[in-house]
């Protein structure tokens, strides 16, 4: 059967269908090919290493001058109206400033518990990853903060 013009006319039209149609599919799919579009950018990067969590009962159990840091991600101000006893103030908006004159401490800890004002708060992961970001291992989220902390009716230091 030879190739008329008319056999090469249907075949182009559904081939360029064929190809439409999975273009629109891909646009539209969960999880679609970046063909067009580049990856958004949380697929681009690597994945962020998780940071661990911790409760109450396990900051309760924290002594001053062991190994361990708990550190305090809000702001100054926040810190000096009440904190978790024995905690160290490193707010994430002060951190570039703060960061050069506690690095040998933390450096020489060998846990990082930071937490900031409850589980909605994201200033404890933010702080986390840039100490991450600076080498620093060993980090774990107290993510219920203070607002868990107060509602256990634990002391406060000021």
């Amino acid at each position: 059967m030879p190739l008329d013009k008319r056999n090469l006319r249907q075949m182009l039209a559904m081939a360029a269908a064929s190809l439409f149609l999975g273009l629109v599919v891909n646009f539209f799919a969960a999880k679609p090919l970046p063909l067009f579009r580049p990856l958004d950018g949380a697929a681009a990067k690597a994945p962020a290493v998780q940071l661990g969590e911790v409760d109450a009962d396990f900051v309760l159990q924290l002594r001053p001058g062991s190994a361990t840091l708990l550190l305090d991600a809000r702001a100054a101000a926040a810190y000096r109206l009440g904190h978790i006893p024995g905690a160290i103030s490193l707010p994430l908006g002060e951190f570039a400033a703060a960061f050069p004159a506690m690095e040998p401490r933390l450096r020489a800890a060998r846990l990082l518990v930071l937490y900031c004002s409850g589980p909605t708060c994201n200033d404890s992961s933010d702080l986390g990853r840039l100490l991450q970001a600076r080498g620093l291992k060993g980090i774990l989220l107290y993510k219920g903060g203070m607002e868990d902390w107060e509602g256990r009716g634990h002391a406060v230091g000021r």
